[in-house]
C-alpha cells in the first residue's frame, strides 16, 4: 500500500510508479515529519480520523484489537507504504489500530490537503484507488488462505509477503531486515503464538529458515513457496 513505492520482491524495477507520483504531490502540501518508537500506538481503532500517514522509515502494523488480548494484524507495512486514508475518504472512525512495529518515522497529511492533492492531481487520486483495490484483493487473499491452507501454509506465506517488501537477499537466502517475535508472526496469521513456534521449528528442522537473533533468514523460498501452494 506504498504512496511512493511499490515493488514486490522479484522485480528489480526503478523509476516512478503510481505511488511515487502521489507522494511528490504531497510534498507541495503541508506535511509534518513524526517519529514512533517500536510499540508506539500512532492511533486506535474507532478513533477519529483526519490525517494520512506515509512511512518514511521503519515499518507499521496495521491490526484489529481483541478484547480477549488476541490482536489479528491485517498488514505489515514498509518505507514507502500509507495508511489511514479509509478515513479520510469516507469520514468515518478509524477501522484498524496502527502501532510502530519498529521505530519508525512518518509524514502525516491532513485531510484538507489529502483532499486538495487529489483534486488537483488525478494521478494520485488514481494511486489512491488503485491502493484502496489492492487491498480490497488482499482482503480476499486472506480469507482464501484461511479457509484452504493449513497454519504452516499459512506461515509460510506471510514469511515470503515479508520477504517480498523487507527482504535482504544474501548468499545464504534472504534476511528479513525486521525483528518479529513468535506472538507477533501469530498474530498476522489468526492463530496461536504455540502453533507457530512448532511450524517454526519444522521450518528449521528441514533447512527451510534460520534465525539471526529475532531476525528470520527464508534459506529455502523455493521450499516454502511449495509448503503454501
Amino acid at each position: 500500500m506504498p504512496l511512493y513505492d511499490i515493488r514486490d520482491g522479484n522485480s528489480d524495477r526503478r523509476g516512478p510508479t503510481p505511488t511515487s507520483t502521489a507522494h511528490r504531490g504531497a510534498n507541495r502540501f503541508r506535511s509534518a515529519s513524526r517519529r514512533y518508537q517500536r510499540g508506539d500506538l500512532i492511533f486506535q481503532k474507532d478513533d477519529p480520523g483526519q490525517t494520512l500517514f506515509i512511512v518514511a522509515s521503519g515499518s507499521v502494523r496495521i491490526y484489529v484489537p481483541s478484547s480477549q488480548g488476541a490482536d489479528l494484524t491485517l498488514a505489515v507495512l514498509g518505507p514507502g507504504n500509507f495508511f489511514g486514508d479509509l478515513s479520510l475518504l469516507d469520514g468515518r472512525p478509524r477501522s484498524a489500530s496502527a502501532s510502530a512495529l519498529t521505530d519508525t518515522s512518518v509524514v502525516a497529511l491532513e485531510r484538507s490537503d489529502f483532499v486538495a492533492l487529489v483534486r488537483s492531481r488525478p494521478e494520485a487520486a488514481m494511486s489512491v484507488l488503485a491502493t484502496v483495490a489492492s487491498r480490497l484483493r488482499e482482503t480476499d487473499e486472506m480469507a482464501s488462505d484461511l479457509a484452504f491452507l493449513d497454519v504452516g501454509g499459512r506461515l509460510a506465506k506471510k514469511l515470503l509477503d515479508l520477504a517480498a517488501t523487507n527482504g535482504v537477499r544474501r548468499r545464504d537466502g534472504v534476511l528479513l531486515d525486521m525483528s518479529l517475535t513468535q506472538e507477533e508472526l501469530a498474530n498476522m496469521i489468526g492463530v496461536t503464538r504455540e502453533s507457530v513456534n512448532r511450524n517454526l521449528s519444522l521450518f528449521r528442522r528441514i533447512g527451510l529458515i534460520g534465525k539471526e537473533g529475532r531476525r528470520f533468514i527464508l534459506r529455502d523460498p523455493s521450499g516454502l513457496r511449495q509448503r503454501c501452494e
